[in-house]
């Protein structure tokens, strides 16, 4: 059997669950599949946002994390997420440990 042939079942994962970042077409997307409905195509919507406070240190963390030669790996997600969900001062001390600087 081949390695894309295989009997196991890919687990389903909603699309709010998917990091954006990683992910990026998944942004227009509806999470109930229908192409057709309406404001579920890129660009039928509002204009997009900015960036919130939490995915700005998403995105902070994956920076500081690659710059120290870090790749996170799948399993990490969940401890981004979380850490990503704390306040900036205690995210500003992270990426300080991370990178070493004092």
């Amino acid at each position: 059997m081949k390695a894309w042939q295989r009997s196991s079942p890919i687990p389903w994962l909603p699309r709010r669950k998917l990091d954006p970042y990683r992910f990026p077409g998944m942004r227009g997307l509806s999470d109930s599949g229908e192409t057709g409905a309406r404001g579920s195509l890129p660009g039928s919507g509002p204009p997009p946002r900015g960036p919130g406070p939490e995915e700005r240190r998403r995105l902070d963390l994956y920076a500081c994390l690659t710059a120290a030669g870090i790749r996170p790996l799948a399993a990490d997600l969940r401890a981004i997420e979380v850490l990503s969900a704390l306040d900036d001062v205690t995210h500003a001390t992270v990426r300080r440990w991370i990178s070493g600087t004092s």
